[in-house]
């Protein structure tokens, strides 16, 4: 009799084996294939959406201040006017850098904000809602909640919601086109242009607040700066041309008993370096601080330089080595990818969930295997006795063994394989159900940062992703075929020998 009737004759005769080992194998080739398909489409879609942002270097210092870095003097006026003993990145670079091969923009991430007060009526918040309580303008189901406030204490702070509720955001940049809000998206410019690096006291505005104020370009924003405490406005008047309006790409949460009004984007001016030293100047004079003298050149600290392609990552990094007015050991390069981390976190983590599936598949069905063949083995030792007394050979007994093996992994693979695309799209918009569930429908998120007060606009994840094109192409299922088969025969032969030396 031959091997492969001897086989067939075992795996028809014991069923209940054979249809455990079975399963095994279906089961296995079923999350082997549903891993790899899903992380395949994952990853094309995750390549595909990133083609849509906009990537960029970062250069970011690590030289903190200390001794020797910082030369300090006083001029003639009794100024304090600030030296950097070393070769930092200065505004003077941004042309030489902007002339490199591939760079298309650049973001500087130090410059902060400030607030002051203009008087302009702006988008409601915090102010305004304690305002309307005061006038009694909150709906009836307030009602209760203004009954609950201490209605005495706040007319006392009258002056100081008056004041917060026609209070801006002038978030300081050299070139407000490549503002992140701008670049991701958040944001668009819709008449005028846009902030310059060579720019003096010019803003972009939003059209919520070129509407509700009847500004156009052209116009001038007066602005002044007040004391947190007493509302106080003091110091020099600082006046801005708008040069450009834009608008808004989404709605952002306003909670009106804590979002202030300078903390909405729609409230926010993107204005020119220059409103620094004037917001330094005049509140070091207010408060009897030491005066320091108007750089003639900021240092840049933390640079974003925009590429118009990611493939000119490596060479912009050689260009600016070669840079010899930069010492490049005060800085670190990194890659510039936030939009694309946060937005596609939901693909990032499909993929890594995929991986989870496949090494667990192929590790489980080694695992189990091996355990059950070698039991199943050791009750097959009156077979081998009787095999090996009519003359068959034990590597002829091995390869029954494996024939065995190979034909029930060979039925599951097949029975697997025809159930896969079902299954594959079932288990791969349960995925995307559940990890785009903490998306967003808005698309972005309006962050200040605690101690800067900078404000971040970060792209979120969208609450739902399009179902995936699933499919198992003939590479993929000749891999788990072989995956399978391989391990089948290897399970086998581990637990055959240990079969053949306990016979």
């Amino acid at each position: 009799m031959g091997i492969g009737k001897r086989a067939f004759l075992y795996i028809t005769h014991k069923k209940v084996r054979s249809i455990l080992l079975f399963l095994i194998f279906f089961v296995s080739a079923l999350f082997l294939l549903t891993g790899i398909s899903i992380k395949r489409e994952a990853k094309n879609a995750a390549e595909e959406f990133k083609k849509t942002l906009t990537m960029g270097l970062k250069l970011d210092t690590t030289m903190p201040y200390a001794d020797g870095v910082v030369d300090e003097s006083i001029n003639a006026d009794g100024e304090i006017v600030i030296k950097y003993t070393v070769p930092f990145i200065y505004e003077r670079h941004i042309k030489e850098f902007l002339a490199i091969d591939g760079v298309s923009g650049f973001y500087c991430d130090n410059l902060q904000s400030k607030s002051a007060y203009t008087g302009l009526s702006l988008y409601p918040g915090y102010y305004s809602w304690c305002l309307d309580i005061l006038d009694g303008k909150v709906i009836a189901e307030d009602e209760q909640k203004k009954r609950e406030l201490e209605l005495g204490y706040m007319e006392d702070s009258r002056s100081h919601y008056e004041r917060g509720a026609h209070t801006n955001r002038f978030l300081i940049v050299y070139d407000s086109e490549w503002h992140p809000a701008f670049v991701n998206g958040a944001a668009e410019l819709t008449e005028g242009r846009h902030v310059r690096a060579d720019d003096k006291a010019k803003v972009v505005i939003s059209d919520e607040i070129a509407k509700k104020n009847s500004l156009t370009v052209g116009d001038k924003i007066k602005a002044w700066q007040f004391d947190y405490l007493t509302d106080e406005r003091y110091g020099r008047v600082y006046e801005v041309e708008v040069v450009g309006i834009f608008h808004i790409n989404f709605e952002q949460k306003v909670l009106q008993d804590k979002t202030y009004e300078d903390d909405i984007l729609a409230n926010t001016f993107f204005t020119t370096p220059d409103i620094f030293p004037w917001f330094r100047r005049d509140y070091q004079i207010k408060y009897g601080y030491p005066v320091f003298s108007e750089e003639s050149e900021s240092r840049l600290c933390l640079m974003v330089l925009f590429l118009e392609d990611p493939s000119y990552l490596d060479s912009v990094k050689e260009k600016l080595l070669t840079i010899d007015s930069v010492d490049w050991d005060l800085y670190e390069m990194g890659v510039y990818d936030k939009d694309y981390q946060t937005a596609a976190a939901p693909l990032s983590a499909m993929m890594r969930i995929s991986d989870i599936l496949a090494i667990a598949s192929f590790v489980g069905v080694l695992l189990i295997l091996s355990m059950i063949l070698t039991i199943w083995m050791q009750s097959r030792g009156h077979e081998i006795e009787i095999l090996s007394f009519i003359g068959v050979k034990k590597n002829v007994m091995r390869l029954q063994f494996i024939l065995e093996c190979q034909a029930v992994a060979a039925a599951a693979f097949l029975a697997a394989f025809l159930l896969a695309k079902p299954v594959i799209n079932l288990a791969g918009d349960v995925l995307q159900t559940v990890l785009y569930a903490s998306g967003d429908e808005r698309g972005y998120d309006v962050e200040i940062e605690m101690g800067t007060n900078d404000m971040f606009v970060h792209l979120l994840p969208p609450a739902k992703g399009e179902l995936l094109p699933y499919t198992v192409t003939p590479g993929e299922a000749c891999f788990v075929f072989l995956i399978l088969t391989a391990t089948g025969a290897v399970s086998v032969l581990v637990s055959s020998e240990k079969a053949f030396r306990q016979t």
